[in-house]
């Protein structure tokens, strides 16, 4: 066997290992390479391994989505025993039973790429003094063949920040000490105040995050413009198309399939939340279409929290217009939604963020919104008034829906149903945006809301 080896996908059903030869190792997705690691995300040359001289060197060769060692962004790096990579989005370990010189320092042998001021870690309750700042005492020589399968994720350890697995451009702030996989206040459960991991249900540790230099993040009114532009942002242009065609079909879905409206309501939920929860995550465009998993759930979230919000209009509406009871004067109704219109972006920012419906309570809602009144009415108003716009779209394509089945003019019909597919189009990125506002009243006052 090879003194060096790489792992794959470590710990799951999946792995499997490369063993690395003496001289240079290419890695990549072609055919082409000494290895070949059939993932979307990997690129077709990827990386060069050289093993000479007693050490093994990784060189990134311009890979797409970047090689990383314990979650930070190299170019090239001496490999030790233990440490964590990943190559896009396809996990690595790194194992060697050759011996390592004593000098050898894990920080000091990561070359990583210049960027904003980097976030340091280091778990809750560990207090470090000025003079291990400045001048780190060194650590005695440790045996590779005793080292933990994973490298502890401590800043000092790693000379870098760990990241989200499922958000790599997000800061960890939570470690599970099961998986040894970090999360962001996304990618946890919460129970009790408790923070669980999703995939071992054990309590995660908390990492406290400290920033090397200024932060100077802009504010709520600042990102504000970016919303209109981001529907277009990388593949975004093309997910809004097959999400136009996509909401068509399930729109046409009848009432006597009450299975799949169910699913079509809960697609819907899940697509609106996608875009909170990347938005969220600080990610600069648009995420991919949802899967189908879990749409009955979903479609409860939506259905709840719409009910949370306009339960009390719909009940006056139903008992003045069905049962006839006309002491419910039509201004109380009309109160009643203006009221709903105010607590509903709020209710569904709460909703999609924590994945229940029970998070649209009054109780979580409206100290949410007294926290932060001026960015929320600013938001109530770009989303009620993008809102309007739909739906006086929707209206005029209803219209030109009736038009192009009555008509006998071809020019007619076919102006109708470009109009028609047009306004879908514009409809879903509306939406698109408007959710891309909810998430970045998240983004921008999280800290207020204080909701993970």
């Amino acid at each position: 066997m090879s003194a060096h080896r790489l792992v794959v996908n470590p710990n799951t059903p999946q792995t499997w290992e490369i063993q690395l030869k003496p001289g240079l190792n290419s890695l990549g997705r072609g055919d082409a390479n000494d290895f070949t690691i059939a993932d979307p995300s990997v690129s077709t040359n990827h990386c060069r391994i050289e093993v000479a001289d007693g050490k093994v060197s990784l060189q990134d060769l311009g890979s797409t989505n970047g090689t990383f060692i314990n979650q930070a962004p190299v170019q090239q790096a001496v490999l030790e025993h233990g440490q964590s990579l990943r190559f896009g989005s396809v996990e690595l370990l790194f194992q060697s039973d050759a011996p390592v010189p004593a000098a050898a320092s894990a920080a000091a042998n990561v070359i990583a790429i210049p960027s904003a001021p980097v976030p340091r870690m280091r778990p809750a309750g560990l207090r470090i003094s000025g003079a291990a700042h400045a001048a780190p005492a060194e650590a005695p020589p440790v045996d590779p063949h005793n080292a933990p399968p994973l490298v502890p994720v401590i800043a000092e350890t790693l000379g870098g920040a760990r990241f989200c697995k499922f958000h790599p451009k997000s800061t960890a702030h939570y470690l599970c000490n099961k998986c040894n996989r970090t999360f962001c206040e996304l990618c946890v459960n919460t129970r009790h105040e408790v923070k669980t991991c999703r995939s071992c249900g054990v309590e995660c540790t908390k990492l406290h995050v400290e920033y090397s230099g200024p932060v100077d993040a802009p504010g709520f009114f600042a990102r504000l413009p970016g919303a209109f532009i981001y529907p277009f942002k990388g593949t975004g242009l093309l997910v809004l198309i097959v999400a136009t065609l996509l909401f068509a079909a399930l729109s046409r879905v009848g009432w006597f399939a009450i299975l799949l409206k169910i699913a079509s309501f809960g697609y819907f939920f899940s697509y609106m939340q996608n875009i909170i929860h990347a938005t969220a995550a600080e990610e600069k465009q648009m995420p991919e279409l949802p899967g189908m998993d879990g749409l009955f759930g979903a479609c409860f979230s939506l259905v709840g929290t719409v009910l949370m919000s306009f339960g009390i209009a719909i009940g006056l509406a139903v008992a003045r217009l069905w049962f006839e009871v006309e002491a419910i004067p039509m201004a109380a109704i009309i109160a009643a939604v203006v009221l709903g219109c105010l607590y509903f972006p709020m209710a569904f920012l709460a909703a999609a963020m924590k994945d229940t419906a029970l998070a649209a309570n009054p109780l979580v809602v409206v100290p949410a919104i007294v926290k932060v009144p001026t960015e929320y009415i600013v938001t109530v108003i770009l989303m009620t008034s993008i809102f309007g716009v739909q739906g006086l779209g929707d209206i005029i394509a209803g219209g030109a829906g009736s038009v192009s089945l009555t008509t006998r003019s071809m020019s007619t019909l076919f102006m109708a149903f470009g109009f028609q597919a047009v306004w879908s189009f514009l409809s879903v990125y509306l939406l698109s945006v408007n959710m891309r506002i909810l998430g970045l009243l998240y983004v921008a006052k999280k800290e207020v809301l204080e909701w993970f």
